[in-house]
């Protein structure tokens, strides 16, 4: 799913259903920021939030996402073989768990740099006390 389109599409159905930033951001229960992040993509839109849209504007979930009803996505590939189907599917996932595995690596190099990081300065803090204590 292309973020950018998925926030497109909550700003075009919010226009066209009438509401503003802040009207929809008190609709939803959400600080107006929170909501222009939404729209924005500084903040990921979780399942909670994602249904009360769907509610508001009277689209379903899948609709926000994607941009069109998958019902209509099914019926466009209804002339494409099983095996295409497949294939693409696979394609799809493996997509998405190159990006999880992507995520995942620069996670243990984030993680790798803080463990490094905590060990310097506790070295650092032990070596302070130690001449602290020397002068005792």
């Amino acid at each position: 799913m292309d973020s950018d389109k998925l926030h497109a599409n909550i700003r075009r159905f919010r226009e066209n259903s009438g509401f503003s930033q802040t009207s929809m951001a008190d609709e939803l229960g959400i600080g107006r920021t929170t909501y222009i992040n939404f729209e924005t993509g500084k903040t990921r839109i979780f399942c909670k939030t994602l249904e009360k849209l769907a509610s508001y504007f009277n689209v379903s979930e899948e609709e926000i996402l994607y941009g069109f009803q998958c019902e209509n996505l099914l019926n466009d590939n209804a002339g494409n073989s099983a095996e295409e189907e497949k294939r693409a599917i696979i394609r799809e996932y493996e997509q998405r768990l190159s990006t999880v595995v992507e995520k995942l690596e620069a996670a243990e190099r984030v993680i790798r740099t803080n463990e490094r990081a905590i060990k310097t300065l506790s070295e650092t803090n032990n070596f302070l006390l130690s001449q602290l204590h020397k002068n005792d």
